[in-house]
């Protein structure tokens, strides 16, 4: 999934979702600020699977997910 997909995803989120979704990214991106590159303490897997429940079967977490791996291969 590209970054083109997940915005059209994105837009066909209902009101209540688009709500639902923001409040996981921001606690997703925090989480992401708050803990340095090498920190082997709290590796990103670590912090992807504590916030899963939040859009569990919405399919948001496994686009940014299948996003990252791609990022990480360039």
């Amino acid at each position: 999934m590209n970054i083109e997909e997940i915005q059209q995803a994105i837009t066909r989120l209902s009101p209540n979702e688009l709500a639902r979704f923001r409040v996981w990214f921001k606690e997703y991106e925090s989480n992401l600020i708050s803990i340095e590159p090498n920190d082997s303490k709290q590796p990103i897997e670590h912090i992807l699977k504590r916030l899963k429940g939040s859009l569990k079967g919405s399919g948001a977490l496994e686009a940014l997910v299948e996003e990252h791996r791609k990022e990480s291969l360039l």
